[in-house]
């Protein structure tokens, strides 16, 4: 009996259901009353360019929307979207001023079976400021690392500054105009367009403002790292009038980069001359680098420290040298032989006379470096280096005509 009674409920609560539903829909699409509804609508600002004319700009650009009271059968107000409506803002028609405007919304468009119960009182708050331009610098920023062996050298911009514009809190924020580039695993040079970007002194985006041009070409240079000898240049006596033993670099070798045509003939760095007659008793002393011009320091800020020994010698007379050098080829393909249009250099060297009374040809280097050349005769430049304590006063030839061809197999075969 129990169970009987709860099957007759829940058939009575579904009839009701059913009852209801049928009602509503006898009222929504027979009776089909009037009601209202809120539609929120987008609002288009027209005639923008009349705030350049006087000088004023837009603070923000996010969009305005006006929520419409709208009015009509129920079947009407529930079926229109936002897409129905046309709300304009015509800012030509005001005086516009800094600061917070009200500017009126114009109903353009609407559906014919609907009334806007608010439209006389559609309103936008527009906030402005005085428009500014000003010229800011252009700056690189370099990302990543170039492949294992190269390094990217200081780009080369086709223009130096740009102009923004915009709301005056926001131009006055913008300290540089900012490339950003990934340079990871480069080994060639890169010519590039980038996008500028506006940042402060601190790196951070402004936003809302623009700038001209939107885009920068420039160049970075990649060359391979070279290693090479800091060489120390000591000039004057100590005032006892002797010299110290010893003079050692601290790093003693340096890493640096640039054009290959240019760093193929460094062979050394040297230190600005160190006047032994003003360091007294000291053991460190630091000096800077003379860096030869296309030359590029890698991970070094052009100082290096000179550990000097307590132990000294006595000073010497200067002299010089004449010696004739056997001219080497060196980095030469093994698929290519080489003839120079002389064999031989002749130099003139001074120095003290300890070192140079002990000097002999063997300890100085006398060569060609082939690592950059192709086949045919072509100029080279002729390197010496010569070991610490010694000047070059001269040098015959300084340059010698080098004619380099492809091995025939006679040439291999002899090999």
């Amino acid at each position: 009996m129990e169970e009987k009674n709860k099957k007759s409920q829940i058939l009575i609560k579904v009839c009701c259901v059913i009852a209801a539903f049928i009602l509503w829909l006898y009222i929504f699409n027979v009776e089909n009353p009037i009601t209202e509804r809120k539609i929120v609508v987008p609002v288009t600002i027209v005639n923008k360019d009349v705030l350049a004319q006087s000088k004023l700009v837009q603070v923000g650009n996010d969009q305005f929307n006006i929520s419409l009271v709208i009015k009509g059968n129920a079947s009407d107000v529930y079926s229109v979207k936002s897409s129905d409506f046309q709300l304009n803002s015509d800012l030509s028609s005001y005086v516009m001023k800094r600061g917070e405007n009200n500017i009126p919304v114009t109903v353009k468009k609407s559906p014919d079976n609907i009334s806007i119960a608010n439209n006389e009182n559609l309103w936008i708050k527009i906030q402005l400021d005085e428009l500014k331009k000003k010229s800011i610098p252009i700056k690189v920023t370099l990302t990543g690392k170039p492949k294992e062996g190269y390094y990217a050298l200081d780009p080369v911009l086709k223009m130096e500054k740009a102009e923004i514009s915009g709301a005056q809190d926001s131009v006055n924020a913008v300290k540089y105009a900012v490339a950003v580039y990934d340079v990871k695993y480069a080994q060639n040079d890169i010519n590039t367009t980038v996008s500028l970007q506006p940042q402060d002194a601190s790196g951070n985006l402004i936003k809302n403002v623009e700038i001209n041009p939107a885009a920068v070409k420039i160049t970075v240079p990649v060359g391979k790292i070279k290693t090479v000898p800091v060489n120390v240049k000591i000039q004057g006596n100590s005032a006892s009038g002797e010299v110290t033993s010893s003079i050692t670099a601290v790093p003693d070798k340096i890493d640096i980069s640039g054009n290959e045509s240019v760093i193929k003939n460094i062979s050394g760095i040297d230190t600005e001359p160190i006047d032994l007659s003003k360091i007294g008793d000291a053991s460190n002393v630091q000096v800077k680098l003379v860096v030869p011009k296309g030359v590029k320091l890698i991970n070094n800020n052009g100082i290096v420290q000179l550990k000097i020994s307590s132990g000294t010698v006595k000073t010497d007379g200067e002299s010089q040298k004449q010696l004739n050098l056997n001219i080497q080829i060196r980095n030469l393909n093994d698929s290519y032989t080489a003839k120079l249009s002389s064999s031989s250099a002749s130099i003139v060297v001074s120095g003290s006379d300890s070192i140079v009374n002990n000097l002999n040809a063997d300890s100085i280097a006398c060569f060609v470096d082939t690592s950059s050349m192709s086949e045919g005769v072509q100029s080279a430049n002729v390197v010496v280096s010569l070991p610490q304590g010694l000047s070059l006063v001269s040098q015959s030839p300084q340059n010698v005509n080098i004619d380099i061809r492809q091995k025939t197999a006679e040439d291999q075969n002899g090999n």
